[in-house]
């Protein structure tokens, strides 16, 4: 059964006339109890659908871009995209950075598709499942998905398989033919694409895939690529090359521990990356990545959730962009 006013009007032992004035945002509540009354409806579940039935037939000219870490420097460029695009727009954008965890997005995505708040959403490489996405779908939200595919929501993304392919197939080139695979098993990293990629390739080569060259760490920081090295550095035969598509800050946290142990890049083992972020220009010596169309793809998403607001483009909508290896030092 729904939730009403009089279930949080019992939890927080006032009235329904209480309840009704901070739901609404009225005056002359106490600060004590306009909170208190809000965590309950939070706690229940509650969301206003009178208001949002109000809300729903006017517009408020704003998109909502969600993202997991705005610290992310991956997060950045694909913001850089959205705002700096060059469309005559009339919509701002509201920013809700998730800290990349999965129950706060969740929750922060039932709160804007069902309140209203805004006229179309933005999801930036989400944690959340697919089935927590789809209250956008379930509340005829205009949404997009950015980084990762989904079959009833709006998505930009790359092909993942393609780019792992391309980068393994350039070591294959250099003479490497023991080369390992750093992977992230995380929610919003299409890992299994990247998998893929690396296997076909070793596997179009004529090379049998080592198991043991298959490297899962937690996260896709730097301290996850010294994890990386100390499982290569304990292998009887160490590749001579390693693939990272857990990401490039990964990598260079590989290459750094490598380094540390004595070893030249890419005389004793080569490194590629994935994504191609800032700090890929910086590392010495220079790392060697797939370069994910970051910019173009925020440029992409705003345009497609204006065109969906705007209902000028019906049905659902996958725009696949190109990746590219930038070849530097690394290998």
């Amino acid at each position: 059964m729904p939730v009403t006013l009089r279930d949080i009007a019992d939890r927080a032992n006032v009235t329904t006339a209480t309840v009704s004035m901070v739901i609404n945002n009225k005056p002359n509540i106490s600060d004590e109890t306009r909170q208190r009354v809000m965590t309950i409806a939070r706690e229940l579940n509650y969301y206003p659908n009178s208001i949002a039935r109000s809300l729903a037939i006017s517009k408020s000219n704003s998109v909502g871009v969600i993202v997991p870490n705005l610290a992310s420097s991956y997060v950045v460029r694909i913001l850089q995209g959205i705002k700096s695009t060059n469309r005559d727009i009339e919509y701002t954008v509201q920013l809700f950075d998730t800290i990349g965890q999965k129950e706060s997005e969740a929750q922060l995505f039932q709160r804007l598709a069902r309140e209203r708040r805004i006229d179309g959403a933005i999801l930036v490489d989400p944690v959340c499942s697919e089935d927590e996405m789809r209250v956008f779908k379930d509340e005829m939200v205009p949404c997009v998905v950015v980084a990762r595919r989904t079959t009833f929501l709006d998505t930009v993304f790359v092909d993942n398989l393609e780019a792992a392919r391309s980068a393994t197939q350039y070591l294959l080139g250099k003479n490497h033919r023991d080369i390992a695979c750093v992977i992230c098993r995380k929610t919003n990293l299409p890992w299994e694409d990247r998998v893929e990629g690396y296997r076909y390739a070793l596997t179009d080569s004529g090379i049998q895939a080592n198991d043991d060259y298959l490297i899962s760490v937690p996260d896709d920081g730097m301290h996850d690529g010294e994890i990386a090295w100390t499982r290569i550095a304990s292998m009887k035969r160490r590749p001579t090359a390693v693939f990272v598509p857990a990401g490039d800050m990964v990598a260079i946290g590989l290459m750094k521990a490598a380094k540390r142990a004595g070893l030249r890049i890419p005389q004793d083992i080569a490194v590629v990356g994935f994504d191609d972020l800032p700090a890929a220009e910086v590392i010495e010596p220079a790392l060697t990545t797939v370069r994910q169309p970051k910019l173009e793809m925020g440029d992409t998403a705003i345009g497609m959730v204006i065109d969906k607001i705007e209902k000028r483009s019906p049905g659902v909508t996958s725009v696949e962009l190109q990746t590219k290896l930038i070849v530097r030092e690394s290998a």
